[in-house]
């Protein structure tokens, strides 16, 4: 293998065509760049068959993180939140709300625990929470969250939605207009193939209208990015030009090869493969596999590997150009792998054949 193979939940492995379009260089204001916004914007409703005259998407600088908080400051200042984690970017979104006071109820799960409609409903149905803010894919672990069944509880208590998708979106597929999800939050360098730099939000109009004139910050305030890329098809302050242009290269890409659907059954296929390989010779998973995502998923190093060391590991599967990222879990004898990206079957067995073969060094 002659390129990096990033088995990590991103930054990831991306097409040639995808790396070509960070070489152009447009102005932020020159007309052939502000039809690329609107391809975007448009693709990214289009993936999910979000309806665009319920619906609107908004481009923002700056890592998921930035998108989160970009919902978050921008919501009136009598907003109230309860927060639901089971790993570090739940936790995220509690600090967001916290600095911003937002935040109503914290709840705190175990990383390998799963959300549920029970917890939902008993934390917020005497609550004077207006929103509730939940990872789908909390890749932690590699947990995804239930919100098929637990979204709908939350609107039965008339509760709004931020829902921080940014490691699910495009690559699961998510009912955004059949869950009513208020605000979802995505990324360019996840699911969706490309380079990281910008993050986004689809919003609901009728609720993107609550954060007209109660912002608190001026590169983050959501209604007005949305209202110049309305109005004008161009950003506030200056775009990162590049990988706006590789990120509407890599959504033709996930058209043109089936859709969100397609893209969910190859990490599938990818993320099985690991699992059967890597089980079939002593490695024991985290999770419950019913509740990983096919996304990333951590690993029990097995207990005949009597000298484990992640550093040393991983600068040895660097030499292959295999990229590891250590667990944020923090344990010594654990390892967690993503299987998203522009990446075939074919290498990912080369990538698990040369991992096994650089463990047993530490038998």
């Amino acid at each position: 293998m002659f390129r990096n193979i990033l088995l990590i939940p991103g930054p990831l492995t991306t097409s040639s065509r995808v790396k070509y379009k960070l070489n152009i260089d447009y102005s932020a204001r020159e007309p052939i760049f502000t039809s690329i916004i609107q391809s975007v914007r448009k693709n990214l409703l289009v993936i999910s068959g979000t309806n665009k005259d319920k619906y609107t998407s908004i481009l923002v600088q700056g890592s998921g993180t930035y998108g989160n908080e970009a919902v978050i400051s921008s919501l009136p200042n009598n907003s109230k939140i309860s927060v639901f984690s089971n790993g570090i970017y739940g936790d995220r979104l509690k600090d967001l709300c916290s600095i911003h006071n937002k935040l109503d109820d914290y709840v705190l799960l175990e990383s390998n625990t799963q959300l549920t409609p029970k917890i939902i409903e008993t934390t917020i149905k005497n609550s004077d929470s207006t929103h509730i803010a939940l990872v789908h894919n909390e890749t932690t672990t590699g947990i995804i969250n239930p919100i098929e069944s637990i979204i709908p509880i939350a609107k039965k208590y008339n509760k709004k939605i931020i829902l921080d998708a940014i490691s699910s979106y495009g690559g699961v597929p998510i009912d955004i207009n059949g869950l009513d999800i208020d605000y979802l939050v995505g990324s360019s360098n996840k699911c969706l193939h490309s380079h990281p730099g910008l993050s986004f939000v689809i919003s609901k109009k009728d609720s993107l209208i609550e954060c007209k004139d109660s912002n608190n910050s001026l590169s983050l305030d959501l209604y007005s990015q949305y209202i110049d890329l309305e109005n004008e098809n161009q950003f506030r302050f200056t775009p990162p030009v590049q990988i706006i242009n590789s990120l509407n290269t890599s959504l033709n890409e996930l058209i043109i090869n089936g859709g969100i659907k397609k893209r969910y059954e190859h990490y599938i296929k990818m993320n099985t493969i690991i699992y059967n390989t890597l089980t079939d010779i002593g490695f024991v998973p985290y999770l419950n596999k019913e509740i990983n995502s096919p996304i990333v998923s951590t690993y029990y190093i097995p207990d005949y590997i009597t000298n484990f060391d992640f550093d040393e590991y991983s600068k040895n599967l660097r030499k292959h150009n295999i990229v590891l990222y250590p667990s944020p879990l923090n344990k010594p004898n654990i390892i967690r792998i993503g299987n998203i990206g522009d990446i075939t079957i074919d290498e990912i067995e080369k990538c698990l054949t040369l991992m096994i073969f650089e463990l047993m060094k530490f038998n």
